[in-house]
């Protein structure tokens, strides 16, 4: 059922989105050429490496250098325009072709790359039985505003990020795998359009 539900949505919102994501495309096109789309390797369901799909943000050429890490709001790699795409999450929705192609769901953990699910104790490799997700449960537990978080880091974001951010990701997710349901997956995509329309504020993960 919660498959044929990620089609289905993903469909729709892909259907609804186009024309303004022909926008985009274009707009991207004027002020920032190069390529539209940027792909990243990340683990999946089971440990398998996936592409990931987003609107590209950084400058071309850009997206591997300082780490695999986005350094916050104000890493200088992001463009002018990939900074409103970023705020606003339309970079995120090339994500529901990764919904459609089964790699990914609407709900469930986010993916990491290879360096981070490698730091992963055995308790918290078992959020990869799940398929990761669109959005996740810490947006109604208290949702992780990571690039806020890492903006207040003057040094060693990356090792706040391991030693700090991550491991209450994992926390909450691994409460998700335990208790996951339609309802819990209904009140997840609830708060996370909430969250977009700005009806719901942003607030530090307990």
């Amino acid at each position: 059922m919660k498959r044929i539900i990620d089609i289905l949505i993903s469909f729709i919102v892909l259907l609804l989105f186009l024309p303004f994501g022909l926008l985009i495309i274009v707009a991207m096109a004027l002020v920032d050429p190069g390529p539209i789309f940027y792909r990243q390797e990340r683990i999946g369901r089971h440990g398998k490496f996936f592409l990931l799909w987003k609107f590209r943000t950084m400058r071309v050429h850009q997206p591997s250098e300082g780490g695999q890490l986005t350094h916050g709001s104000r890493d200088p790699r992001i463009t002018p325009f990939g900074y409103y795409l970023r705020m606003l999450k339309l970079d995120e929705i090339p994500q529901l072709l990764n919904v459609i192609l089964g790699e990914m769901s609407l709900v469930g953990p986010r993916p990491e790359v290879e360096k981070y699910v490698c730091l992963y104790n055995d308790d918290q490799k078992r959020i990869l039985e799940l398929r990761p997700g669109c959005t996740d449960i810490t947006v109604i537990r208290g949702h992780l505003h990571d690039a806020a978080l890492l903006d207040q880091q003057q040094e060693n974001q990356e090792q706040y990020y391991i030693t700090t951010l991550m491991p209450k990701k994992l926390a909450h997710n691994l409460y998700y795998l335990e208790h996951q349901s339609f309802l819990l997956d209904l009140r997840i995509m609830v708060g996370t359009i909430l969250l977009l329309l700005r009806i719901r504020k942003n607030r530090p993960m307990e």
